[in-house]
């Protein structure tokens, strides 16, 4: 290794460090705990149904986050109780390469994610710019488009082809049947 490449690695180190300090974190606490609530209301009315026959009870409730440059902060975490079962939709939270936010869907029988990604991902896959056969050197990063990124909550389907599905009211009973064991 030559010291050209220490200072290559060192200016970018630098430059990632400025971007960070000129990131407005509680702007993006908030915009995440918007699209939070989003999310919420979207599950609230696909189960309108049966949370008025009494047959699902909805309850949320604040939980602690921390994250890095945005500290600690309370965030709502639905819980949904079907008979006996207890479903919790716990956020994790808003820093993640290519998300905007996850949430883990958690039951007695496993846990799922949903993620807040650009409506136009298809899968992680999609989200990452891999370097294959450069001899460790990356390529340049693909160009940004100018437009603007439209945030869409998705559902992280299994391995061990994971993709991306549209959260329906299908797919979100679904996604609940998986993780309670129905």
């Amino acid at each position: 290794m030559s010291t050209t490449d220490f200072d290559k690695f060192v200016a970018r180190q630098q430059q990632a460090a400025a971007e960070v300090a000129d990131t407005d974190w509680d702007k993006e606490r908030d915009e995440w705990l918007d699209h939070l609530n989003t999310l919420h209301t979207k599950i609230r009315s696909f189960l309108r149904k049966y949370v008025d026959s009494g047959q699902v009870k909805v309850e949320t409730v604040q939980v602690i986050l921390n994250e890095e440059n945005i500290g600690l902060y309370e965030a709502p975490q639905m819980v949904l109780r079907i008979g006996g079962q207890h479903v919790v939709l716990k956020p994790v939270g808003t820093l993640f390469v290519g998300a905007k936010g996850r949430v883990d869907v958690e039951g007695p029988a496993g846990r799922a994610a949903i993620l807040l990604v650009n409506k136009r991902a298809q899968s992680p896959a999609s989200l990452v710019h891999v370097a294959v056969g450069t001899g460790g050197a990356l390529p340049p990063a693909p160009a940004m488009s100018p437009e603007k990124i439209e945030w869409e909550w998705k559902i992280v389907t299994r391995p061990p082809e994971r993709r991306f599905i549209e959260i329906t009211q299908e797919s979100f009973f679904q996604l609940v049947m998986e993780v309670a064991n129905g």
